[in-house]
């Protein structure tokens, strides 16, 4: 496998700002510089960047600002692989000198990028990025945990903007029921602005079993509802909550509304039939944290 290593140091000056560089003396540390895209190497991330992951779970993300945002996750991910074109391998440099010692990190001519690249204007970086395990059940037993729970939710920008929403807003994690769109699919993690490496996700969870670690952690299950039959300006969200947020077109099912302990609506204009699901959660979001103080925001 044509594969190229280069072993870096951290820098401690901007990531993306491009500054001198030399490519002859970069490449003289690696084995060789991939240039067929036969390269098994180029296979695996053709294959993830169209799938948002890999075979072994690991996900697939574009871009320097989404390498960037893994590395400032720190611990909470490994960056395992590195794809970088000729031209970003100078452009973003001192972005690459940030990689662990042992994260692999292969350069490309820019032509055989674009044909790897799932995005139509790529920036010429791609990683493969394994996130840390997390626990559910240490999750709901924290204090004053907040959690967004996806029922159904199928468009992956919504999904990407919640887990944003999320993160910004002091939210403990995201879980996804069956049969909502993966978190990890390329858009969602996109739209997510980096914080699919920060916000704790679990997807695909089991309803049935979801509620029962739910009640068992003494955390309140709060319905979103356009026919709520209170207000979400009336609720007490100060304690552990699970906001359930249903697709966009239908809402929460039934089977899954009947779990709720609360069923809230927002106030809007008469007229109006709802808002998406994205701004519906965000909205949650914003009023646990105003009643809450905003204290989780600086942890």
């Amino acid at each position: 496998m044509d594969r190229v290593f280069l072993h870096a140091s951290r820098a401690r000056h901007s990531t993306l700002r491009p500054v001198g560089f030399n490519l002859i003396s970069m490449l003289r540390k690696a084995h060789r510089e991939i240039t067929s895209t036969a390269n098994p190497l180029l296979k695996v991330f053709r294959h993830a960047l169209s799938e948002g992951v890999t075979r072994e779970g690991w996900l697939a993300v574009e871009g320097p600002f989404a390498l960037e945002e893994a590395l400032a996750a720190g611990s909470n991910v490994a960056v395992q692989s590195v794809l970088a074109s000729s031209a970003a391998a100078e452009k973003f440099h001192v972005l690459l000198d940030r990689l662990p010692r042992d994260t692999e990190v292969a350069l490309v001519a820019d032509r055989l990028f674009s044909r790897v690249a799932a995005t139509p204007s790529p920036q010429g970086i791609a990683a493969l990025v394994e996130l840390k395990s997390q626990d559910l059940d240490s999750i709901l037993r924290r204090r004053d945990a907040l959690l967004i729970v996806a029922c159904g939710v199928q468009d992956p920008g919504n999904l990407g903007t919640m887990m944003r929403s999320a993160l910004a807003l002091g939210g403990s994690a995201l879980v996804t029921l069956k049969e909502t769109v993966s978190p990890f699919n390329p858009k969602a993690m996109r739209s997510s602005a980096g914080a699919i490496f920060h916000l704790p996700v679990f997807p695909g969870v089991e309803a049935a079993s979801l509620f029962e670690r739910l009640r068992g952690a003494g955390v309140l299950i709060v319905a979103a509802m356009r026919d709520g039959p209170q207000s979400l300006a009336e609720a007490d969200l100060k304690g552990s909550l699970a906001f359930l947020i249903g697709r966009e077109a239908t809402g929460l099912p039934k089977e899954i509304a009947q779990h709720a302990d609360l069923r809230l609506s927002i106030p809007i204009r008469p007229g109006m039939d709802s808002v998406n699901a994205a701004t519906a959660a965000s909205i949650f979001l914003y009023e646990a944290a105003r009643q809450r103080g905003f204290e989780r925001l600086s942890d």
